[in-house]
């Protein structure tokens, strides 16, 4: 069996069964996200039956597909409603590092861990996967729910935070000065905030510029720089997917419009792109 029929073999098996799995934990009301996981667990580097022919497709294909659900879940919402929810929520974010970084710390601290080792586990179990969530609220069906945006408000606000933590942890981990660590921080904030800042005031502008009657036009002009905003975020220490989110929240402006949304998700499940997102994990 030569190369490109192993790849189409365990992709298809691979999907047929991920298939099975979602209408099986679908018929118990579950979210299929845990069997996901699993599968992925089983069948990845060092499962039980790794799929060799398909790693290097799925593991292009994986982030791609969270940018794009990312993409589509900043399109539910305005970006005057998402700004507002983010200032009314910075202390539940408070209590969110306060709540999940301290057992990592502790954790750290009681194995006997140097400083920059407990900093790393409070790390680990403060942050929260941005694509586990926004996919659980879809198949939930809470995205039209009253405390969605508050979930959504603590999540970026989870990935501004490490946006100054990681810097600042690549600094002290090579045995960095405090104050290299506090330079890369505050510029990795800086940007987030300015990319924030310009969805929110120049929006409409990229909506003009995307904007097109060709549908083939509008995919590869939101594809491009969805992606191409993605890849700055995670060049500056944050989330991809959060970066994507602001691109939704851009093309949406400060008013949802069901234009708006009809357009990208036409874009992103027309025949060209759907091969980008055929990897759920």
């Amino acid at each position: 069996m030569g190369v490109s029929e192993a790849l189409l073999f365990e992709l298809g098996a691979l999907l047929v069964m991920l298939a099975l799995l979602g209408a099986l934990a679908r018929r118990f009301a579950l979210s299929p996200i845990p069997v996901y996981l699993l599968a992925g667990l089983a069948l990845g580097k060092g499962g039980i039956l790794p799929v060799a022919a398909a790693a290097d497709f799925v593991s292009t294909g994986a982030p791609i597909g969270i940018v794009l659900l990312l993409l589509t879940l900043g399109l539910e919402f305005s970006a005057t409603e998402f700004a507002s929810s983010l200032r009314h929520h910075l202390p539940s974010a408070g209590v969110d590092i306060v709540l999940n970084a301290t057992p990592g710390a502790v954790t750290g601290w009681l194995l006997g861990l140097d400083g920059v080792a407990i900093v790393a586990l409070a790390g680990v179990t403060y942050i929260s996967s941005s694509g586990v969530i926004a996919r659980l609220l879809e198949d939930l069906r809470r995205l039209g729910n009253r405390e969605t945006p508050a979930v959504l408000s603590v999540l970026v606000l989870e990935d501004f935070a490490m946006a100054a933590y990681l810097p600042m942890f690549t600094v002290l981990a090579l045995r960095g000065s405090w104050l290299d660590a506090l330079g890369g921080t505050l510029a990795a904030i800086g940007a987030l905030l300015a990319a924030f800042a310009a969805s929110y005031y120049w929006g409409h502008h990229v909506g003009r510029l995307v904007a097109h009657p060709d549908s083939e036009q509008l995919l590869l002009r939101v594809l491009g720089i969805t992606l191409l905003v993605a890849a700055l975020a995670e060049s500056l220490h944050a989330s991809a997917a959060v970066g994507a989110f602001l691109v939704g929240l851009t093309l949406t402006g400060k008013r949802p419009t069901g234009r708006a949304r009809s357009w990208v998700r036409c874009a992103i499940c027309s025949p060209r792109s759907s091969s980008l997102r055929s990897d759920y994990r």
